[in-house]
């Protein structure tokens, strides 16, 4: 722009020179002899001629086609770097870490798994549901469980973790669509257990039912990193008074938000469960000793004053074969849902228009229905050729599909 306007304003004051020349001389006592203008050439009056525009940089490229829908890059590097935090956080609450070898069994799946979800959410729309309610719900329900005040407050608590909020909002609804054509497609074909497969695997399996002592924490963390002498101990002073309110009965999810230092903030403190065997002896005393709702004492630690809360207990103990039914039975539904629901998404991949670009595997591609090989033909749909012309029409009695047509 600034090239631009720089050439405008160059060529307008080469056109008043010249109409200047051109006016009409008035008469002046001997005014004193100018000096002789410099010549000025049209080729030094005009800009150099700009050279052509650099190759243009393709930012969004297509990584799959799923009928009239495309997964472009952006969606597929963002479905990585969810899943990676998923993973993490899992291991996280195990006391684990992701170990490469899986992270890359689930990064190969990841593009299948994409196709699969378009899939189910066309579906849906053909299906002619609707799952606006329950979306609406579901993040009423997400707010309630993260102790947060307003929607507004949730829409804060996402942002603030680097993420959209009207794809976070998507990602609920595409989930809840999705659930919806399973519930009304594949579940029907599916019996629910009786009692006597529930019994059979809850003898077989009686040592998967032992729960350990467990509790389940929040917490408010008061951070001193790279603070003063001076501020460290205004900051103690300040967790000291958390603690007191907090164990006057104030509202520690709201603490938490307002004061604390800890990713876990946003949702109140919460940190879910610890077993006792997770924790250090010290900590673990303290803490099974707390009644339910109990503070712990202001610790020090080496990122600042902790404070913790118990909100909730489990007792170690053999689950009854009435504790563990609702558990089993969810079990073995799902294991029988499976091979079903692979039937199923084989058959809406049969009848799908997939194509996938060279470079990505959809492992979800059975050897019945994987098309071409991608790597020697690109398959496009009818709307990305170009129109014929008359003359081709006559040459060739319509389009060309190449490759044996689509």
């Amino acid at each position: 722009m600034m090239r631009r306007l720089s050439v405008t304003l160059g060529v307008a004051l080469l056109a008043a020179t010249l109409s200047l020349a051109q006016s009409p001389k008035k008469k002046h006592k001997k005014p004193a002899k100018p000096p002789a203008p410099a010549t000025v050439s049209l080729a030094e009056g005009l800009p150099k001629p700009e050279p052509p525009p650099p190759h243009t940089t393709i930012v969004e490229q297509i990584v799959a086609r799923v009928n009239d829908k495309i997964i472009d890059t952006t969606d597929y590097n963002s479905a990585r770097k969810d899943l990676k935090a998923s993973l993490d956080q899992a291991a996280q609450q195990n006391g684990t870490t992701v170990s490469p070898v899986d992270l890359a069994k689930q990064d190969k799946d990841l593009l299948a798994q994409m196709i699969n979800n378009q899939l189910l959410i066309q579906r849906a729309q053909d299906l002619g549901l609707s799952a606006e309610t329950q979306t609406i719900l579901q993040l009423d329900k997400i707010r309630k469980d993260n102790h947060l005040a307003t929607m507004e407050d949730l829409q804060k608590a996402v942002e603030a973790q680097g993420e959209n909020y009207q794809d976070y909002e998507q990602s609920i609804k595409s989930g809840i669509l999705e659930q919806m054509v399973i519930e009304q497609d594949v579940a029907p074909r599916i019996s629910a257990p009786a009692p006597a497969e529930i019994k059979a695997y809850y003898d077989a399996h009686k040592t998967s039912f032992v729960t350990p002592d467990e509790v389940r924490l929040s917490e408010i963390l008061v951070k001193t990193d790279g603070k003063t002498p001076e501020e460290q101990k205004r900051l103690q002073s300040l967790a000291d008074q958390i603690q007191q309110r907090a164990g006057r009965g104030e509202d520690f999810s709201k603490l938490a938000q307002r004061y604390s230092n800890a990713p876990s903030a946003s949702a109140g403190g919460d940190i879910g469960f610890e077993q006792r065997n997770q924790l250090q002896d010290s900590l673990a005393k303290v803490l099974f000793a707390l009644p339910m709702n109990g503070v712990t004492p202001v610790e020090k630690t080496s990122s600042g004053y902790l404070i913790l809360q118990v909100t909730d207990r489990h007792s170690a103990g053999q689950e009854t074969l009435q504790e563990a039914s609702a558990k089993i039975s969810q079990f073995l539904y799902q294991r029988k849902l499976q091979p079903e629901l692979k039937s199923y998404m084989q058959k809406l991949r049969q009848d799908a228009y997939i194509t996938v670009a060279p470079g990505y595997v959809d492992l979800g591609a059975s050897a019945d229905n994987a098309g071409p090989d991608l790597t020697k033909f690109y398959r496009v749909l009818p709307s990305d050729l170009p129109k014929p012309t008359d003359k081709d029409k006559s040459k060739n009695g319509g389009f060309n599909m190449g490759g044996g047509g689509i």
